[in-house]
């Protein structure tokens, strides 16, 4: 007996495949895993991880869904996804750290057209509040521990709102919102490492920079983390997560997310334009609105996101993204670098995404994302 079927036996009747599968990747398209499982605990959770490996098979651990395409040809090995969701609010903070500097990332200009794709205005520092410990585990879903938290008078987590996912999720991108990142309130993470032990790690040890984190390349798998957010004003930030959930309620559900990164500033001042905004370009410069493949198309409500519209496969929404990418070469001059993660693809397929050129705009990149902030060294790794 193959060892993928022997852990099938061992996994039991709770084992899936890609009808399971497939409700979990917001495009509702890509093909089958070898084997899918959910964890209940993280206790299960690192069970089923350290089985999979002693019969040596690959293990894809997948949140819910979201900055992720799965090729038509499938994910092989084990695909795992967390359900563990224990939230514990802990002792309160005497220390104030990890705070930034409120800079804004974006412009924004309504005459133009830019500002639905952004949030510049929505802004502040709660840096001034008293701090509160926060322990989750990675399981547990973004949109429902903001809620959470708020109804238990604990905010920062608010710039958040209205993106899906996980926790752990969320931490392994370092995701943002507006000009603010998780990592400004991380304090430490628990992982499981390759050789199945379970440590800590502050901070300063996760590789945390834009839209990155150590995670990406360890293969370490998150487990929990513990927060350091704050008992701010709770009426302020709910005001906030209404607006903000109300402004991402333009970016379509049945999409992976943003196709591809805002522009570096030396791209804009090049070209004149008034924001980086990636969408923003697509519609007005590259007049690209409503452009299609089979049933995948560029999104009318957010022009940085290609939508499942019926049956699209996989192969449709990449053609789609690399008319985009090439028109944006032919038209403007500018390489486009993707902001989701291609999972099941080989080079051949997305290597134009992989090349030197795209590794060298999304350092720039985050070089301009960490000169934006003053107070930079308190969120982002050192290189």
């Amino acid at each position: 007996m193959r060892d993928i079927d022997i852990l099938k036996q061992k996994l039991g009747k709770r084992a899936g495949v890609n009808e399971v599968l497939s409700k979990y990747c917001f495009l509702r398209i890509g093909g089958p895993a070898d084997i899918y499982f959910e964890a209940r605990t993280t206790k299960e959770f690192i069970k089923v991880i350290l089985l999979a490996r002693s019969h040596n098979i690959p293990v894809t651990i997948l949140g819910e869904g979201s900055n992720v395409l799965i090729s038509d040809a499938g994910i092989r090995g084990l695909v795992l996804t967390n359900k563990a969701n224990e939230i514990e609010i802990l002792d309160k903070a005497t220390k104030k750290e990890r705070n930034s500097a409120v800079t804004p990332r974006w412009e924004s200009d309504s005459k133009v057209g830019t500002f639905k794709y952004e949030f510049k205005d929505l802004d502040y520092d709660e840096s001034n509040y008293p701090r509160v410990k926060v322990k989750m585990e990675s399981g547990v879903i973004l949109p429902q521990v903001i809620d959470f938290l708020l109804k238990k008078k604990v905010t920062g987590l608010q710039w958040y709102a209205g993106i899906p996912g996980t926790i752990g999720g969320a931490i392994f991108n370092n995701i943002h919102g507006g000009t603010h990142f998780i990592s400004e309130v991380l304090e430490y993470v628990r992982v499981l490492d390759k050789r199945g032990k379970s440590k800590k790690l502050s901070i300063n040890d996760l590789g945390i920079d834009y839209d990155k984190s150590r995670f990406q390349e360890s293969g370490e798998i998150i487990l929990d983390a513990v927060f350091l957010l704050y008992t701010g004003d709770v009426n302020k930030a709910m005001y906030v997560k209404k607006e903000w959930a109300k402004r991402k309620s333009l970016q379509p559900r049945n999409s992976p997310g943003c196709a591809f990164q805002n522009l570096t500033q030396k791209q804009k001042t090049k070209l004149g334009f008034p924001t980086t905004s990636v969408g923003f370009i697509i519609e007005h410069k590259l007049n690209l609105s409503g452009f299609r493949v089979g049933d995948a198309a560029i999104s009318k409500k957010h022009h940085n996101f290609v939508v499942n519209e019926g049956k699209a496969t996989a192969a449709d929404y990449l053609t789609v993204v690399k008319e985009i990418y090439y028109k944006a070469k032919e038209k403007l001059g500018v390489t486009l670098v993707p902001e989701i993660f291609f999972l099941g693809f080989n080079n051949k397929e997305v290597g134009e995404f992989r090349s030197q050129e795209s590794l060298s705009l999304r350092k720039t990149r985050k070089l301009e994302i960490k000169k934006a902030y003053k107070n930079s060294k308190k969120l982002f790794s050192k290189p």
